[in-house]
């Protein structure tokens, strides 16, 4: 998920999103949040669109699976927590359907 869709998701801005994830880098080791070169970025437009935006001055931060749960533990809205909630009640489900 690129940054713009995560701070959507959360209903905060991109400027708050980005400044949480300055701040708190250590959380976002590379398999967690990464910087797409340009050349990569070009290739996920030319795949994705229309869905993404051609013609982003920025290249976005891209979120894996756990990076947006790791966000979810920094952003501070309401919205933000109900996601990190949602996340480990299904991750929980998950393991006890494996269980059976």
């Amino acid at each position: 998920m690129i940054d713009e869709d995560v701070a959507a998701l959360f209903q905060v801005s991109l400027k708050v999103l980005r400044q949480r994830i300055d701040r708190t880098k250590q959380r976002f080791p590379p398999d967690f949040l990464f910087l797409p070169t340009l050349e990569e970025w070009q290739v996920l437009q030319q795949q994705a669109d229309p869905i993404l935006k051609i013609g982003k001055n920025q290249i976005p931060l891209v979120f894996t699976e756990a990076g947006l749960l790791m966000a979810s533990g920094v952003i501070k809205s309401d919205v933000a927590v109900k996601i990190s909630i949602d996340i480990i009640n299904e991750f929980f489900q998950i393991v006890n359907s494996l269980k059976k």
